[in-house]
């Protein structure tokens, strides 16, 4: 009995990674078959946020004068983000590129292996790294990889998934852990290191009423980003589970 249980678990797994790779074959085809499927150079989105950071710290506009100045197309290199995410872009002008993916990628992939996943959920899981407005997000350094990790470590202190509202149009995903006393200390802390920005949130609210091309869909192609650590936690192994492993339990009491 329990070799063949052995012998069905190491089926399902090879099943989950046979089905797992031949979901990376999707980009790889679009790589081969599109012409300069990577067109956006290397970084492009972290040199932006990192010299906007630049350039209001020594005293210059976050945002660009058009704006401020009425209805305007969003075009590459228009900052959406609230104000206090200069607290993520600032250290950056002065830390080192290369922590702008190791951080958040290295708290993604620790928090998705403390849960523990079982093989049903890795070619789901498979799919949402896959997808190409993750490796494009990824390869251009866009803030949206920040709001990943928030969220993957939200799955194991729920706390963090309150930092997903950086990226404002993701908002329903920072509501998870909004059961925990935790999650509300944290979104008090946002809110504290908010203030010192003042006036510069009038400009942003201005800045997002003005904007056309956005709405409510604007961060659509993002979503399977945010559904990785999601997914994770969903098929996570659970105590007992025949796998062997065990979920990840961090204190549940009323924190």
């Amino acid at each position: 009995m329990i070799g063949r249980r052995i012998g069905d678990e190491l089926s399902v797994r090879r099943i989950a990674i046979i089905l797992s790779a031949a979901v990376f074959l999707v980009p790889i085809a679009f790589v081969v078959m599109i012409r300069d499927p990577l067109s956006q150079p290397l970084g492009i989105d972290f040199s932006l946020y990192r010299d906007v950071a630049a350039r209001w710290l020594a005293g210059g506009s976050y945002f660009e004068p058009r704006q401020l100045a009425g209805p305007y197309a969003i075009e590459a290199g228009d900052v959406l983000y609230p104000p206090v995410a200069l607290w993520l872009f600032l250290p950056f002008v002065v830390v080192p590129a290369v922590l702008w993916w190791a951080l958040p990628l290295g708290a993604t992939a620790w928090a998705i292996w403390r849960l523990r996943p079982r093989p049903e959920v890795w070619p789901l899981l498979a799919l949402c790294v896959a997808w190409p407005t993750t490796l494009l997000k990824t390869w251009t350094g866009n803030p949206v990889i920040w709001a990943v990790a928030a969220l993957a470590l939200g799955m194991l202190y729920r706390w963090p998934s309150v930092f997903v509202l950086l990226k404002t149009s993701l908002f329903p995903f920072a509501l998870f852990g909004a059961n925990r006393r935790s999650w509300w200390i944290a979104l008090a802390v946002l809110v504290v290191l908010s203030l010192p920005f003042g006036a510069l949130w009038v400009d942003w609210v201005a800045s997002v009423v003005n904007s056309r091309g956005g709405g409510p869909l604007y961060s659509a192609l993002e979503i399977p980003m945010l559904l990785l650590p999601l997914v994770a936690w969903a098929g996570r192994t659970r105590p007992g589970h025949p796998n062997g492993g065990h979920t990840f339990a961090p204190n549940t009491s009323a924190a």
